[in-house]
């Protein structure tokens, strides 16, 4: 019986042995892949700047930009944003200079793929017109003069276009002054000029013969994403206090974790400008969050873009146009009613027990027979009631 056992056990192990060293002897051969040599039929542009994109053309490249690296001279290029089979497009590295550019996929290593010329960055430091009212106004065949540095040589490399619009005429007078004259029927906003590909947003100009949106003239940080005035978060990162706005101390209230408005992130919205009680926040009267302007003479509405909101009866939130330049210019919540069209105008949210709830808040028309000082922005009461919140996705000025 022992030997029985003993031939078992033996058997057995001899078994065993022989199946590891065959699965150790098979596995290389079941993992292994070759991978097809990739072939590189071109490179375009093979002059720019730091950040511009390469477009990348030939076969065998695969669909997965993680295996990717383009070398700039010897900087590898961080920015792989596509790969399919027959294109790459890749970002030009912070540090790379002019020389080989260079490529590897998976373990196939391409070599020299071409070569890149590196140019010393553009910039715009200045737009202005030479329009009688103003150097921020431009009207059709006004000569804007936008002043910088790197604009090149050759005015066939550049762009200017008007909120959209293309530049009538484009004269470069020197690397660091552009003339253009601005187009028909352009509709008032940023002035964009574009060398090389490299596009760079100059500072926004306003047609006074044209009507629309007017948002980019006149306001900052005034749509998704909204914009940080600093890394200061409270409440584990959910909170922050948005750049441009001003917000008086008791829309702001902020204890050791949160602030009863601001801005907010949270994964599902993005980041949107808030107002909240409840959730361990304070409850608050009159806070006010608000951006000082100038407006030309013209007739203005304010259209207010909201998401994710549920304000509760008892609590209030108006989005406003004021004349003045102080937070007392604006009235408490129980004065708003005196906005009458001639000191202001306002639009209130109407309460409601939906939860999520979205929508326009726009105000009646507001004319200005001169230019005028004004207030633009929320009016909020959050002291009743259950957790209220009113966020925030867009606000837009329009001249009518």
């Amino acid at each position: 019986m022992k030997h029985l056992l003993r031939n078992m056990i033996g058997i057995f192990a001899v078994t065993l042995f022989v199946l590891l060293f065959y699965a150790c002897e098979q596995d290389p051969q079941i993992k292994k892949y070759e991978y097809p040599m990739p072939e590189v039929s071109g490179m375009s542009p093979n002059i720019g700047y730091v950040s511009s994109q390469v477009v990348i053309t030939g076969t065998n490249f695969g669909d997965r930009t993680e295996p990717v690296k383009v070398f700039f001279g010897s900087v590898l290029a961080t920015k792989v944003l596509m790969c399919k089979n027959n294109r790459i497009v890749v970002e030009v590295p912070d540090g790379a200079a002019s020389g080989d550019v260079t490529m590897q996929i998976w373990t196939n290593n391409v070599g020299v793929i071409g070569q890149y010329k590196v140019l010393p960055t553009p910039y715009v430091h200045s737009v202005v017109s030479d329009n009688l009212l103003g150097t921020g106004v431009a009207e059709e065949d006004d000569v804007v003069t936008i002043t910088g540095e790197n604009f090149g040589t050759d005015v066939n490399d550049i762009e200017v276009s008007f909120n959209g619009t293309s530049a009538k005429e484009i004269r470069l007078v020197d690397e660091s002054t552009i003339e253009a004259v601005t187009p028909r029927d352009w509709v008032s906003g940023n002035v964009v000029i574009t060398i090389r590909g490299y596009a760079m947003t100059g500072n926004a100009l306003f047609n006074p013969n044209a009507k629309g949106d007017v948002t980019s003239v006149y306001l900052k940080n005034y749509k998704q994403p909204f914009a940080k005035a600093n890394e200061e978060s409270w409440k584990n990162g959910e909170w922050w206090t948005p750049a441009d706005w001003i917000q008086n101390a008791v829309s702001f209230n902020a204890d050791s974790s949160t602030t009863v408005s601001g801005m907010q992130y949270k994964a599902a919205e993005g980041y949107t400008l808030a107002f909240q009680h409840g959730w361990n926040k304070n409850r608050y009267a009159n806070g006010k969050m608000y951006q000082q302007v100038k407006l030309r003479p013209g007739t203005y509405r304010l259209e207010v873009t909201y998401a994710y909101t549920k304000v509760l009866d008892g609590n209030f939130v108006a989005a406003f146009i004021v004349k003045g330049t102080e937070e007392n210019d604006i009235p408490d919540t129980d004065q708003v009613t005196t906005l009458d069209g001639t000191k202001g105008v306002y639009a209130p949210y109407k309460t409601s027990i939906a939860d999520g709830a979205s929508g326009q808040l726009v105000t009646a028309s507001f004319n200005l027979e001169e230019e005028t000082d004004v207030l633009i922005g929320f009016l909020t009461t959050m002291n009743s009631g259950d957790n209220s919140y009113f966020k925030i996705t867009e606000v837009k000025l329009v001249l009518e």
